[in-house]
């Protein structure tokens, strides 16, 4: 089972996450998001992850020297499209760096699979979320049964999770191949060492 843990602004909070087998560490770059960091911090945060965990930046609606920058200032190896990017554009970005994998995150809605079938010839990962009209992490599931017909590419399921609505996913036959967690491990909003070794343990273990 592969988690994404994010939303992260403290070192000691990343390494608990790596120490209890997180796959992969996301940082937001998304300035209105409560858990923004900037290309400085992640920098600093990133730089004595592990390689064999994801390090991943997202974003929401770059431009080319926001990638630039990212990938070229901090250790980050992978980023996450948040946004309405275009087919065109994370193909520029494959193109000029191709060891970065690319994640697309996607609104689970009426045009879901039309969006993977779109995107899948770029994207290494899809994350499925809650959809919302504003970009980010809701914090709300939706009805995980539209996720019955999704077979054929790589996804997480995000929106809103903790440990009991991940074991009901469980005893569902869906292809995921794992979760993306942020709330679940935060108390008032901050990632919570107890609560990120508990529900790793339970996942991971």
């Amino acid at each position: 089972m592969y988690i994404k843990c994010c939303g992260f602004k403290e070192k000691s909070d990343i390494e608990t996450a790596v120490k209890y087998q997180a796959d992969a560490i996301g940082f937001i770059t998304f300035p209105k998001s409560k858990r923004y960091v900037t290309v400085e911090e992640i920098s600093t945060l990133s730089k004595d992850i592990d390689d064999k965990v994801d390090k991943v930046a997202i974003v929401v609606n770059p431009i080319i020297k926001d990638i630039e920058a990212l990938v070229e200032s901090t250790s980050i190896n992978t980023i996450q499209f948040h946004g309405d990017e275009t087919v065109d554009f994370i193909e520029k970005v494959k193109i000029k760096y191709p060891n970065i994998k690319i994640f697309k995150a996607l609104p689970a809605n009426d045009s879901l699979e039309d969006n993977i079938q779109l995107f899948k010839g770029q994207v290494d990962l899809f994350l499925i979320d809650t959809p919302s009209k504003d970009y980010g992490g809701t914090g709300k599931s939706y009805d995980w049964s539209i996720l019955e017909h999704i077979e054929d590419v790589p996804y997480l399921i995000a929106g809103g999770l903790d440990l009991e609505k991940i074991q009901q996913i469980e005893k569902r036959e869906l292809s995921n191949i794992g979760y993306d967690i942020s709330s679940c491990i935060e108390t008032e909003g901050k990632k919570d060492n107890s609560k990120i070794k508990t529900l790793l343990t339970q996942l991971k273990g």
